[in-house]
């Protein structure tokens, strides 16, 4: 986008009045074009900006801080911090107070500035001036690197500023960001939101700082709606806050059976002191009824993508009822014909066991709207894709989906599947789920097609001893049709979890049914007994084969699939015949699912047509009635991350236990499926998985508001889309070929910090080591 159209499109001029800007004149000069460090162009950079004289500035009210000397390892992702953080005068005090290994600075920043040392490590390249609409069309906006170290340098200092723009967003309630990225003396304007982001053409500063004077003397002038800042949330009042910590506390010791210092570090997963604020949830529809006021601090899922849904989960306090309560905060698309809590609603009316209670929901107003539409907070990137500057991204057209603002209250508030107590909460909370499936095939006609680890919550309730299962995140439901097939084609859900025919590249249009659903609670089981029950596997075992048969994936034709290992598994028992379980009980329960699903060549006869819901819900209900399974056999077992974790970023704390109860370890338990129209709690699922993960870090307050600190009980690293390494090409790809696979299948937000030199051959080395496996 034209940096003079970016300007007047994003920053508008409220007044004509200037007495207080600085003059443009040669305000840049300082900042070479090009040079041998970052350090030479962000501290005379971050000079110029703080300038002042008598009265007047150019960015006032602003103070621009080198936060890059803030971080006490800039190379390390979880350390590196911007080169220079915009902060509000009032707020420049708290962050230098603060101590440097904190990520204060991302809850407080208004904008940051990235820097490089030269115009060639741009990682965009815009067209000749005055090219013709036909070169428009086909100019490719990222640019062709001569060699893999200029790239790999471009695309790390890019996917930086990615990560930072991602995180302010997780620790800020914003609607969207501006950033800055200054090449030597070239510098680009970024504008993000949930649908993607608005990048300028480059312009230089010494020629044209009149440009980038009136930008920032522009972004001075906006109000904090302007500036991106979410102003339907506010700062909690001293009761306010007391009356969540107190309420949250005393759910917390009532789901877990805790006390104490278990009770206080557990409290903290949902509350830090001087974090609280306030939000309404109103209705969009102006039939529906059902406003509540909430008080809401550290949500339990926190999104670490830009883009999409990017749903964030909070317990929350209803201030009116002091119940704690779920809020989902989400983006969802406005062309839906139906909300998440439109059917969760009717799941509800029609009495379909363990799923959300529906308290309220509707679309989020803009505050700022002046009467004219749109009335609710939607995204602006969606509007520009057809504006002729919109570039192509290699080769392929720039898709957009525009976003509105979505909240969703629920009355059921529990702890993720991950933190079962052992063998009898694993199976008879997942029953409950399979219940809820089957209700909701039954009863509405409807498939959930998102059955995950992260949708399956337990919640305790006083009519049994062990913990309900709820099956969580319907956003991603289909209604089906006479054939029992959805009513719209095409893979929905989570990868790992995904049923053989919806990974089959010859399926990758086809319509779900009931049956993957039940082949995915199948995987949600096998997985939680994989991570959190006893095993003979080894961790580099387990590490194996949580790559190979949740992950792996592979393309055909274009054509992303998957599902091989799932399906020697089922053919063959490979590799479930080699485990051996803790649990007698466990094990068998697992083998006849799997003989249900799909029987070995002996067993057909007997299991011929058993893979339905009739059937598997029969043998389930009887299993449980007849099998003691142990209670308090919970173990955590690891894998290696070691191709996409960082060593020396800060842990993330695991999500706390419910205490063990004083009765014997194995019990039989009650095996109802539970009342008709239970309630259930919400952990929302992370949307769009791929790279999600929790940030971890001492909390930083946002901007106007405090601080959304994301404060996920257990975060998993993202999905990665690239080849597994036993996977061979048939031809080696040309290197534009191998530039181009390795920047469409790597997440930004994993992206290190800046680039360390010396690690340059060592990584070629590498390349050059698996073309030669490919070309094997």
């Amino acid at each position: 986008m034209p940096p003079t159209s970016f300007i007047e499109d994003f920053l508008p001029v409220v007044s004509s009045e200037r007495h207080d800007l600085l003059s443009p004149r040669n305000a840049f000069a300082a900042v070479p074009h090009c040079a041998d460090s970052p350090a030479e162009v962000y501290e005379p950079l971050a000079s110029t900006l703080n300038k002042t004289r008598k009265h007047k500035a150019r960015c006032p009210g602003f103070v621009f801080e080198k936060t890059i000397e803030r971080s006490t390892r800039p190379d390390r992702l979880g350390h590196a911090k911007p080169h220079i953080c915009c902060f509000a005068s009032e707020n420049l005090g708290i962050v230098q107070r603060a101590e440097e290994v904190s990520r204060i600075e991302f809850g407080y920043a208004e904008l940051f500035i990235q820097v490089a040392t030269s115009p060639l490590t741009d990682y965009f390249i815009d067209p000749e001036p005055g090219a013709d609409m036909q070169a428009l069309i086909a100019h490719q906006f990222t640019r062709e690197f001569d060699d893999d170290e200029a790239y790999d340098l471009a695309q790390r200092a890019w996917g930086m500023h990615i990560a930072f723009a991602t995180e302010v967003f997780a620790r800020q309630q914003r609607t969207f960001l501006f950033t800055v990225s200054v090449f030597g003396s070239s510098a680009r304007l970024f504008r993000w939101d949930r649908s993607g982001c608005v990048v300028s053409e480059a312009f230089d500063v010494h020629q044209h700082s009149a440009i980038f004077a009136e930008f920032f003397w522009r972004f001075s002038q906006l109000s904090d709606a302007e500036r991106g800042h979410d102003l339907t949330y506010r700062i909690s009042t001293q009761s306010e806050e007391t009356l969540f910590r107190d309420t949250v506390r005393a759910y917390v010791a009532l789901q877990l059976d805790i006390s104490g210092d278990g009770l206080d570090k557990a409290l903290t997963m949902h509350y830090q002191p001087g974090h609280v604020t306030k939000l309404s949830v109103k209705p969009s529809r102006a039939e529906e009824r059902g406003t509540y006021d909430l008080l809401v601090s550290r949500p339990v899922v926190s999104p670490l993508h830009l883009d999409g849904r990017c749903t964030r989960g909070f317990w929350a306090v209803d201030v009116k009822t002091a119940q704690v309560v779920f809020l989902k905060d989400t983006w969802r698309t406005p062309s839906q014909s139906e909300t998440e809590g439109d059917v969760i609603g009717r799941l509800n009316e029609l009495g379909v066991r363990n799923v959300p209670t529906l308290l309220s929901h509707g679309d989020v107003f803009d505050p700022t709207n002046d009467g004219t539409e749109p009335a609710f907070q939607e995204t602006r990137t969606n509007q520009y894709v057809s504006e002729p500057w919109s570039r192509c991204i290699d080769e392929k057209d720039v898709y957009v989906s525009k976003r509105r603002h979505y909240r969703l209250v629920m009355g059921t508030v529990g702890y993720s599947i991950k933190t079962l107590r052992g063998t009898e909460e694993l199976l008879h909370s997942t029953f409950d789920v399979f219940i809820a499936m089957k209700d909701a095939y039954e009863k509405g006609s409807r498939i959930h097609r998102d059955l995950s680890v992260g949708n399956v919550i337990l919640v305790k309730e006083p009519d049994r001893p062990i913990r309900r299962g709820y099956l969580i995140d319907w956003d991603a439901s289909d209604l089906v049709d006479e054939a029992g097939e959805a009513l719209h084609s095409g893979r929905a859900g989570t990868w790992s979890f995904m049923s053989i025919r919806m990974l089959d590249e010859r399926y990758v249009d086809a319509k779900q049914t009931f049956k993957d659903d039940m082949e995915s609670l199948l995987y949600v089981v096998l997985y939680c007994a994989l991570f959190y029950l006893p095993h003979s596997l080894s961790g580099l075992a387990l590490t194996s084969l949580h790559a190979e048969f949740f992950e792996r994936m592979i393309t055909v034709d274009g054509v992303t699939c998957g599902g091989s290992y799932k399906l020697l598994n089922a053919t063959k028992r490979v590799p479930s015949s080699r485990i051996r379980w803790g649990s007698a009980a466990f094990a068998e329960w697992l083998n006849t699912v799997m003989d249900y699903h799909r029987p070995p060549p002996e067993l057909k006869d007997k299991y011929k047509d058993r893979w339905n819901a009739e059937d598997l819900a029969a043998f389930w209900s009887q299993f449980l009635e007849t099998h003691e399974l142990e209670r308090d056999d919970h173990v955590v077992h690891r894998i290696s991350k070691v191709s996409r974790h960082d060593p020396n970023s800060p842990e993330t704390p695991s999500p706390p236990l419910p205490s063990p109860t004083p009765e014997p370890k194995r019990s039989r338990a009650d095996s109802s499926p539970g009342p008709e129209g239970a309630p259930r709690s919400k952990r929302g699922r992370l949307d769009d998985t791929a790279g999600e993960t929790a940030l971890t870090g001492p909390a930083a307050p946002a901007g106007p508001v405090p601080s959304s600190m994301p404060g996920s009980p257990s975060g998993h690293a993202g999905r990665s889309t690239k080849n597994h390494p036993l996977d061979h090409s048939t031809s080696t790809p040309r290197r534009s070929e191998r530039i181009r696979n390795r920047e469409s299948t790597t997440t930004p937000v994993a992206v290190p910090a800046t680039r360390i030199l010396k690690a340059g051959a060592a990584r070629r080395t590498a390349r050059r080591r698996a073309d030669t496996k490919a070309r094997r």
